[in-house]
């Protein structure tokens, strides 16, 4: 991939991130409320307990989804650093520019990302 491709997934990826970190803050900051409130002032029932006890884990579930995903976003940019940026890791082969539009993280092309899956 050449350099202009590769700036251009570069600035993908760091807006990606840049979301990606905001994202994260607002669930942090949601999370710990939470946690400060315990339950909610309408907790007297039951039924709520469960509820706030669920939101929160969901909370979590997204929190640790986002991680992830933060995590390949990163991954992402060291390879654009390295300029392996593009190339599938299983075969060697360029990437397809549309996988790369629609996953701009991925690290196979479509026919080995087949192939991991199974």
């Amino acid at each position: 991939m050449d350099k202009v491709k590769r700036e251009k997934y570069k600035k993908i990826l760091l807006k990606i991130r840049e979301d990606l970190v905001e994202e994260l803050m607002q669930l942090e900051e949601t999370i710990d409320d939470s946690n400060r409130e315990g339950s909610s002032a309408y907790s007297f029932h039951m039924a709520d307990v469960g509820t706030d006890a669920s939101e929160r884990e969901k909370a979590y579930l997204w929190l640790a989804r986002e991680n992830k995903y933060l995590r390949h976003i990163l991954e992402a940019l060291k390879r654009v650093e390295t300029e392996s940026y593009g190339t599938c890791m299983v075969c060697g082969e360029d990437i397809e520019e549309g996988r790369l539009e629609s996953v701009p993280h991925t690290q196979h092309c479509f026919s080995c990302k087949s192939i991991v899956s199974h």
